[in-house]
């Protein structure tokens, strides 16, 4: 699990990256607010351990760049301060996933840092709704029947993998039982209602934009995607419309 340390504190910062790898964790030191944005955006780490107090750009402005920041994967961020109750709910405001007192020792940390990685993040769930007008779109554009309850669970799909490519990996135990909680229904009600959809939009859709999108990467025997690879590929068109990641 690939952990950034964000600590103005050059001291601080090193104690806990050499503490986090004792742990077992990847452990990667950004000395300031700049560094901790490009951190994000190149070693995609899972967690962001996030001090407010920062040079150049304080971590309460790196929680709004992450705001504006298009990229396949947001990490959860937990941000360590000494500035009190005020800054703590300003930073769960801007979509920290906690926000605690200094100091935090990494024995500490560790199992949050865990937890919180095992979720979608804050950060994650906000782009992930920002981005359901454009995933809709793009499977109106495919084709895919919006009367369907598919198409709705489709596009939600699609959007939180566009904010978290790790959820395409874990369909199963992560993406449909998120899609499901949220509509109230059982996480087999979303699978086979995706399905229905891309069934129905293979026998009624418009084959020259599934021509178009899909190719020659679609097995001839079975004709017709699974569930993930329909949602990988409308996934990798909001990355190509939108990414701005380095």
């Amino acid at each position: 699990m690939r952990v950034l340390v964000a600590e103005g504190d050059a001291r601080a910062r090193r104690r806990l990256c050499e503490s986090l790898a004792r742990l077992g964790f990847s452990a990667y030191g950004a000395e300031d607010g700049a560094q901790a944005l490009q951190g994000v955006r190149s070693l995609r780490p899972e967690a962001l351990v996030l001090a407010l107090a920062l040079p150049v750009c304080d971590g309460l402005a790196v929680l709004e760049k992450l705001h504006a920041l298009w990229l396949r994967r947001y990490p959860s961020v937990l941000v360590l301060t000494a500035m009190g109750a005020p800054a703590r709910a300003r930073a769960l405001r801007l979509k920290a996933d906690m926000a605690l007192d200094k100091p935090m020792e990494a024995e500490a940390l560790a199992p949050l840092l865990r937890a919180g990685a095992a979720e979608p993040s804050a950060l994650t769930l906000f782009h992930a709704q920002a981005r359901r007008p454009e995933a809709e779109r793009e499977a109106l554009l495919l084709g895919v029947p919006p009367h369907l309850k598919g198409f709705s669970y489709l596009s939600r799909a699609v959007a939180l993998v566009s904010a978290d490519d790790r959820l395409l990996k874990r369909a199963t135990s992560g993406l449909y039982p998120r899609i499901a909680a949220g509509a109230g229904v059982s996480d087999h009600s979303v699978e086979r209602a995706i399905r229905h959809a891309i069934e129905a939009t293979w026998t009624r859709g418009r084959m020259d934009a599934l021509l178009r999108a899909f190719g020659n990467s679609i097995d001839p025997q079975r004709g017709k995607p699974t569930n993930t690879e329909c949602i990988a590929m409308l996934a990798e068109k909001l990355w190509e419309h939108n990414s701005m990641e380095a």
